[in-house]
């Protein structure tokens, strides 16, 4: 198994979707420093599952996410893929059909980290899972970065047998032996709890016992009961048949009373309606009666009005006949002086008389019309004009005009008299009428005081009727009220009849007993407070009890089970613990075989051991080393070069017992000068041929053993790029 490819995007500086193929066994990774060689080893850390920051050299886990630069944006999420070579059948299992697997990993900037492994969505423990017992697993001495080389010489005990047991392939046993002893401590929980149900369930059942003695003592108790009460009820029953009977008969002479007094209101009713029918037609005659009577009186009213109307016309009439023969005599005896002195008017005395014609006008107006008035003023002021303009030959026409009205003043007068004849006439005549109308009226008169009396005495039977029909209703709600009282009370006695006769049904296998009532109520009463003195009952602890006992022997098997259970895990960890302690055993001596023959490869000559720190099962492991030519040294005291030396040795021979799918070293030949250096490289070249090497350096000699190089560059401030170059291809054209 091997690394084929590594697919990145938004990692670090590597924002751009790109892929790293890594075809040699030997692939070297080169650049400037701070162009992002070491994000490479980084991602491949990070698909792995790395959630701690500072492993993966960042302040927090969302920096792995490129966060932009001069010239490119932030982006939002990124994803680093593995594709490894299975055509071998490296990984078993599920896998083991597989040529090539992949796994992968995606994160947002929300920090929640996503699982693949062959495009199927997995769980970072899957992840885990699949490199446990590889090399990759959580130990992992595959992956050797700038720093752990010094820091592996001198690493604790404990992180010294880590990297043993992972060579050991024991580091997946060891992970199980962690699940399955979660498992019994869960599993002696659950023993735990259940024994705890065990004693709840035993104190139950005890309980229950007594109240299932209880319940039996006191269904007996009841049973008796009830052959009392069935006594007491069939007694009950003859009682209420009993009134029953005498509820029906009551009801009956009840009906009987409402059917008389429903007789008697419809006699009432009928005979009422009769005289209502008689009052409206009275009511109607009196009104017809009072009609004609108001009507007779507003007929005189009229008349008498009419006849003093007359009469004052009459008067007046008179008055002003006397009026215009005054003022004609007064007219002709003043036209008779005015001719005789005619003829002797001057200018002055024609006024005098002008004036004197104007008191004349005044006193007639008050007894002609105005149109007369106006008239004899306008022929007096053209006569004297005329008279007096053209002598008294031209006034003979005034004269005449006077003349005139002296015959208009007679004939008016003759006209006043022919009125008052005609009214005499007309008075006279709605004298006569008034006459009749007045005896008619009398007459109206008292049929209307006999019509109202009539009224008055029909008006009085009606209420007298009613006043018996309300009387009869009052009775009949009464006797209804009466009646709905003995129907609730019957209703009353059938329900109570109905339910006793479910009683007693329901009593029918209890057996009859016979004796007294009144012994049998006392005996009852004894009884019941002996039932009372039990205490609560519960009725369902026979059930419960037998539900109970079920449950406890569940429990007891369940407990059987898990404890079988639980010491089949306790063997599961003995023999694992017995299996991994042989093979980690097994192990550190095959490590320190190796180590004999890699540490003098390296240094020329010396010694190197993994030992034991004490006898105890899970002791740690120290590294003891001598370096040809000097004393034993303590490992803090070598220098850069030899640290790293020692450290490579120790990680081949791990690398010789369970080669890894590849090895990742991160400038750890930086220390070495060209004669380690060149050792180095002879080294890995031999172990080559079971490891993939993939590693990054800045050194020439490592640069020209490598297969494969790949450039990293960064071109653009903050975003790397990868050349690949094949080296023995480059060679053959730099030689043609």
């Amino acid at each position: 198994m091997r690394l084929k490819s590594l697919k990145l995007a938004g990692f670090k500086s590597f924002v751009d979707p790109i892929q790293i193929d890594f075809p040699g066994i030997m692939c070297g990774i080169v650049g400037p420093n701070g162009c992002g060689k070491s994000n490479i080893i980084d991602a491949i850390k990070w698909v792995k599952g790395e959630l701690s920051p500072k492993s993966l050299r960042s302040e927090s886990l969302q920096d792995v996410i490129f966060n932009g630069s001069d010239t490119r944006k932030p982006v939002s999420h990124c994803s680093v893929e593995l594709f490894f070579d299975n055509s071998e059948n490296f990984l078993g299992g599920e896998y083991l059909e597989f040529d090539e697997v992949s796994v992968k990993r995606e994160m947002g900037r929300d920090g929640q980290s996503n699982y693949f492994i062959n495009n199927a969505s997995a769980r970072r423990r899957d992840v885990q899972d699949l490199f446990l017992g590889t090399g990759l697993g959580g130990n992992s001495y595959a992956i050797i970065e700038q720093g752990i080389i010094s820091s592996l010489v001198g690493a604790k005990p404990e992180e010294l047998r880590s990297y043993v047991e992972e060579a050991a392939g024991i580091s997946k046993y060891k992970e199980r032996k962690r699940e399955t002893e979660s498992r019994i401590r869960r599993t002696s929980e659950n023993i735990s709890r259940l024994k705890d149900l065990e004693d709840e369930v035993k104190r139950s059942i005890r309980r229950l016992n007594a109240e299932a003695n209880l319940t039996s003592k006191y269904k007996k108790l009841r049973d008796k009961e009830k052959e009392y009460q069935k006594f007491i009820l069939s007694d009950d029953m003859n009682e209420l048949m009993k009134l029953m009977n005498q509820s029906e008969k009551e009801n009956k002479s009840i009906d009987k009373d409402l059917e008389k007094i429903d007789g008697d209101r419809l006699a009432l009713v009928a005979k009422r309606d009769v005289n209502k029918t008689q009052l409206m037609e009275s009511l109607k005659e009196l009104e017809e009666e009072q009609r004609g009577f108001f009507e007779s009186g507003a007929k005189i009213s009229l008349i008498e009005e009419k006849e003093r109307t007359v009469a004052s016309r009459i008067e007046e009439l008179s008055k002003e006949e006397q009026k215009n023969i005054v003022n004609l005599e007064d007219l002709s005896k003043e036209l008779d002086s005015a001719k005789s002195d005619l003829s002797k008017i001057d200018e002055k005395v024609m006024q005098t008389i002008l004036n004197d014609s104007k008191k004349i006008i005044q006193k007639m107006e008050s007894s002609i019309s105005k149109k007369d008035s106006d008239l004899i003023e306008k022929s007096l002021k053209e006569f004297w004009k005329k008279g007096y303009q053209y002598g008294v030959g031209e006034s003979g026409e005034a004269v005449e005009t006077i003349n005139t009205l002296r015959g208009q003043f007679a004939s008016r007068n003759e006209q006043i008299i022919k009125d008052i004849e005609s009214m005499k006439k007309d008075l006279a005549k709605e004298k006569g009428e008034l006459s009749g109308l007045v005896e008619t009226r009398k007459s109206q008169e008292l049929k209307v005081i006999e019509l109202r009396s009539n009224q008055d005495k029909a008006n009085e039977e009606m209420r007298t009727i009613e006043a018996e029909i309300t009387k009869l209703e009052s009775e009949k709600e009464r006797i209804m009220q009466q009646r709905n009282e003995k129907e609730v009370n019957k209703r009353t006695i059938e329900i109570d009849i109905k339910e006793k006769q479910e009683r007693l049904d329901s009593y029918s296998e209890v057996k009859d007993i016979e004796g007294e009532r009144e012994s049998i109520v006392q005996d009852l009463e004894k009884l019941q407070k002996r039932i009372m003195n039990l205490g609560p009952i519960n009725f369902a602890a026979p059930e419960t009890l037998e539900a109970e006992k079920e449950r406890k022997e569940t429990l007891s098997g369940q407990i059987e089970e898990l404890e079988t259970s639980l010491n089949k895990l306790d063997e599961a960890i003995r023999k694992i613990d017995m299996e991994s302690n042989k093979s980690f055993h097994n192990c550190l001596n095959s490590v320190n075989k190796y180590l004999e023959e890699m540490f003098p490869k390296l240094f020329g000559g010396g010694f190197c051991k993994l030992d034991l720190l004490d006898k105890s099962e899970d002791s740690g492991l120290i590294l003891m080393a001598r370096l040809p030519g000097k004393k034993n040294t303590k490992l803090s005291q070598l220098s850069g070069g030899e640290k790293a030396l020692t450290a490579l040795a120790l990680v081949f021979s791990l690398f010789s017992i369970n080669p890894a799918p590849f090895c990742l070293l991160d400038e750890v030949d930086a220390p070495l000068d060209d004669d380690n250096t060149a050792r180095f490289i002879s080294l890995v070249n031999e172990m080559s041929e079971k490891v993939q090497f993939i590693f990054v350096t800045h050194n020439k000699i490592s640069m020209e053993k490598s297969s494969h190089l790949l450039g990293v560059t960064m071109r653009d401030l903050g975003v790397s790029k990868v050349v690949s170059v094949d080296v023995e291809q480059a060679m053959e054209l730099a030689q043609s």
